[in-house]
């Protein structure tokens, strides 16, 4: 099992490096600023990786169990594989946004700021502002930013994993008696 969680898990892990480095040059080359819709290439290259953790079970079920695997043991292998890609994308993530583009949350905020500018209230929007800047502070830490995403991807990769689980589940056939 050790040897299927390692092979998948840096599956996903090196496909989400390859996809988040072909978005940065894409971003980077045609310098698109749109929060929106880097937000959303961000999500594409967290949650596309994941389906890796689907072809790791489906191997273990097919060519180690026999055709079958429980439950349990579907989550098991797909919860350790969702480890290495995790890791993986938070240590990247954690990388880009602290030495390589360290103005990353400062665009952002400055993004939203303009957003709340139009609907919130002059009071409002002064101690959104202010709230903005005290989590802008904590996410320039970077232990903070890597356990952050690590929780975050961790808990998608989980939910793959349960998903996973279940659609890949198949019980042992009963015993036919002659």
């Amino acid at each position: 099992m050790k040897k299927i969680v390692y092979r998948y898990g840096w599956y996903a892990a090196l496909f989400e490096l390859i996809f988040f480095i072909l978005a940065w040059l894409i971003f980077g080359l045609a310098k698109v600023q749109d929060p929106a819709l880097q937000g959303n290439l961000g999500w594409v290259c967290i949650i596309c990786p994941m389906i890796f953790v689907y072809f790791g079970i489906r191997y273990y079920r097919d060519n180690v169990n026999g055709g079958t695997i429980t439950l349990l043991k579907a989550l098991q292998v797909g919860l350790l594989i969702v480890i290495i890609p995790t890791l993986s994308y938070a240590l990247i993530e954690t990388v880009y946004v602290i030495y390589l583009d360290p103005h990353f949350y400062e665009r952002i905020m400055s993004n939203e700021a303009d957003l709340y500018r139009k609907t919130l209230s002059p009071a409002a929007f002064s101690a959104k502002v202010k709230e903005m800047k005290e989590h802008m502070a904590v996410y320039k830490n970077p232990l903070y930013n890597f356990m952050a995403m690590v929780l975050m991807i961790g808990a998608l990769g989980t939910i793959v994993a349960v998903i996973s689980s279940f659609i890949l589940w198949r019980k042992q056939p009963k015993a036919v008696l002659a």
